[in-house]
């Protein structure tokens, strides 16, 4: 029997650490990190989100996780990337500076890398799990959304990834059935010298959402669990990990009923991790929580002849301290080259009418709203487009940031009105945050002012009247404020996936017009 199958999980908890003075940079940061020019501007990651692995001798073994990407390849930087977390390129960069360190790595992720259908969510799907083996990930379960997109898209980017190192493991899930599957029920690795079993499951209720999608092959998790647990009891691996796609509760109840795996990492918890492990009941087994987005990874740190603190944790967050890597910036240019090949009809957005008109842009409005368009013109919005264009890679053909940063685009739902923005040299009076995105379409009534069709007075003021948007008293969105129609208007896209520090009644005496002129 291998000595570590016994192994003890007496955790050093270890905090996220702010401030750290009279510490070095390279002292705070274990990994040979870079700052970006974000991250020495006015924002510092380390003083906002804590420094990490402070005091952490190099481990025997560095056990990884995480979870819940829901399509953040990179973080959208609607509130700036030095004021983000998440994406691809940092992850990368976090990797590989642990790696140089001599540290020997085991990366896990308990899926989840989209959260939406469609085209885009495909394209994303592949892109992620081919980014997921670029940067040796040894276990990946299959989430619930991924299995709702078309079943040969997810087929077609499994197939595609290296057989020998393929990472998407489930005991209960099969695509096109279990024997033919293009996952593992299970995958035993050798890092650091040691040998780690990983497996995964699918959570019972969405076994239950997906038993009625063809080609997906489903069992019930405790039931295919068991009999994996016994393979890879027989297996003689020195640690076992359990992926579950499901609740942290049900997390739980699974590492109980199976104690032979150290590390059960969850799905389905809160959007940050929280700053400890969990405990399982019954077992000595640790629950870990990897958040949502990718905007943080577990990184355990384990120390064999350590007998007071075997394992020591650590949330990291990927902040503005980690530079991009250069592989993952290529693979998110041609995840951008691909978006604008297809084009928006290719991606199936040929857009349907809008209930309440057609737009016309913004500087139709301006030829008689003179004063409203200088303050406009003055705003952010009135560049949101060129912001898209001045990104690198450009992301002026992506549905989801051209949503809120085009005119006549519905913004929770990323797809484009009949009328609204197309292309820069299609449309290009609808670039911008424009006014119809807060007023609603303005063809009739600028058809109306102008005399291009007859209107009656009456019919001209209701025109004027559907256009007006007020303010109410005290309308915002913090505690004991007024959640207006404005306001809400606004939250639609400065939500708290892309602006979660938004507060109206500080932003909107930015943007404030009143009157016709």
């Amino acid at each position: 029997m291998r000595h570590l199958r016994g192994f003890c999980l007496n955790v050093l908890f270890v905090g996220v650490l702010v401030g750290c003075e009279g510490q070095s940079q390279s002292t705070r940061l274990a990994a040979p990190v870079t700052l970006t020019a974000a991250g020495s501007s006015t924002v510092d990651p380390v003083k906002a989100n804590g420094a990490i692995f402070v005091d952490w001798p190099k481990p025997d073994l560095a056990l990884v996780f995480s979870g819940e990407l829901d399509g953040y390849l990179e973080p959208c930087g609607c509130a700036g990337l030095e004021n983000q977390k998440g994406g691809l390129k940092r992850r990368l960069a976090m990797l590989d500076g642990l790696r140089k360190q001599g540290w020997p790595l085991a990366a896990f992720d308990v899926g989840g890398l989209t959260k939406r259908l469609g085209l885009q969510a495909e394209i994303k799907f592949e892109v992620a799990a081919n980014a997921l083996e670029q940067m040796g990930y040894d276990g990946i379960a299959l989430g619930a959304n991924e299995l709702q997109l078309n079943v040969d898209a997810i087929a077609f980017a499994l197939m595609n990834l290296d057989p020998e190192t393929n990472p998407f493991v489930s005991a209960n899930v099969g695509i096109y059935g279990f024997e033919n599957s293009p996952t593992s029920r299970y995958r035993v690795v050798t890092v650091g010298g040691k040998r780690i079993g990983v497996t995964s499951v699918l959570g019972a209720k969405h076994c239950v959402e997906l038993a009625k999608v063809a080609d997906i092959e489903v069992r019930e998790p405790t039931e295919a669990l068991a009999e994996a647990a016994q393979q890879l009891a027989a297996l003689n691996c020195d640690l076992q990990v359990l992926l579950v796609h499901g609740t942290p509760a049900e997390a739980k109840e699974l590492g109980a009923e199976f104690p032979q795996f150290q590390f059960v990492a969850a799905a389905g918890g809160a959007e940050e991790p929280p700053a400890r492990p969990g405990e399982i009941e019954g077992s000595k087994g640790m629950l870990i929580d990897a958040g949502h987005k990718g905007m943080y990874v577990i990184v355990l740190g384990l120390y064999f002849n350590d007998a007071q603190n075997p394992v020591r944790y650590q949330r990291v967050p990927l902040d503005a301290r980690f530079s991009d890597a250069p592989e993952m910036q290529q693979s998110l240019i041609e995840y951008q080259g691909k978006l604008e090949t297809m084009g928006l009809e290719g991606l199936g957005l040929k857009g349907n009418p809008n209930p309440e008109g057609e737009f016309v842009g913004s500087g139709t409005c301006g030829d008689c709203h003179t004063e409203a368009t200088e303050v406009f013109e003055a705003t952010p919005h009135a560049h949101a487009t060129d912001t898209l264009v001045n990104l690198d890679p450009p992301r002026h053909y992506d549905p989801e940031c051209l949503s809120c940063h085009v005119v006549g685009w519905n913004p929770q739902q990323y797809f484009p009105y009949a009328s609204g923005y197309k292309s820069l040299a299609e449309t290009p009076e609808l670039v911008g945050q424009g006014c119809e995105n807060c007023h609603g379409p303005g063809a009739a009534h600028a058809a109306a002012e102008s005399g291009e069709v007859d209107a009656t007075d009456e019919q001209i003021a209701k025109l004027r009247a559907g256009m007006r948007l007020e303010v109410v008293e005290n309308e915002g969105n913090q505690e004991g404020q007024v959640l207006g129609r404005v306001v809400k208007m606004c939250m639609e896209c400065h939500d708290l996936d892309n602006s979660p520090e938004f507060d109206f009644q500080e932003y909107w005496p930015q943007v404030k017009h009143e009157g016709k002129y």
